[in-house]
């Protein structure tokens, strides 16, 4: 889950400090996603998780491109269309090129931004968030996709799994849809990530990536 989006004013957030000390020994998928992104905010733990993922899942590092991609084009249409300028973004990962706060920001620089790392049972708290925020509020979701080049899409995960304490759940189109249940779906609904509004320079849609993504606006 990525951004999660409210209207109106309020006074600047920021999210908790990281504790003082974190075992490196083990992977975390911040510092594996900045791996993949080309990004030195990682250790020897991380890079190996990912590339044992990448020796699964070829296309990972594209998959993961597409994300951060579908992320700025989503924050941006959310300013500049449908006037957002307070922003809850949770699982945000390690600070690289373009965050959400960057997008934002550079469109209505009075936008405001909080970030969150994961946190468990994300129905729960999509469902929590948007029982508690007013209409016009806006949803957006990135997800790894579990039935798109399945085989090695499991894999991937599989080896990823076996090296951390939190492991990941990619899901279907099914179930990435019931996040979106009662909302107004932008289109072009969830699709695949780079698929959502792309333009000239993003990737090529014709190939298949296991992610998934939407935007939704509460009725």
């Amino acid at each position: 889950m990525r951004t999660y989006d409210v209207p109106g004013d309020t006074e600047e957030s920021s999210s908790g400090a990281e504790p003082d000390t974190f075992d490196t020994s083990v992977a975390h998928i911040a510092r594996v996603y900045n791996f993949w992104l080309g990004g030195w905010d990682n250790y020897a733990a991380d890079r190996e998780a990912a590339e044992e993922v990448i020796a699964a899942y070829p296309t990972i590092r594209a998959s993961v491109r597409a994300q951060r991609a579908f992320l700025g084009r989503a924050v941006q249409y959310l300013v500049t269309e449908a006037g957002i300028r307070q922003f809850l973004d949770i699982g945000t990962g390690l600070p690289s090129a373009d965050n959400t706060h960057e997008v934002a920001q550079r469109a209505a620089p009075e936008s405001r931004v909080v970030y969150v790392d994961n946190q468990d049972d994300p129905a729960a708290i999509v469902a929590r968030l948007l029982a508690a925020v007013p209409r016009g509020s806006y949803l957006a979701i990135a997800h790894t996709a579990s039935d798109i080049t399945v085989a090695q899409t499991a894999e991937g995960v599989r080896r990823y799994n076996q090296q951390v304490t939190a492991p990941i759940r990619p899901r279907s189109y099914a179930e990435v849809c019931r996040f979106f249940a009662g909302l107004d779906l932008v289109e072009p609904g969830v699709v695949q990530l780079h698929r959502w509004r792309a333009g000239a320079g993003d990737l090529g849609t014709g190939r298949e990536l296991a992610n998934y993504g939407g935007v939704g606006r509460k009725l």
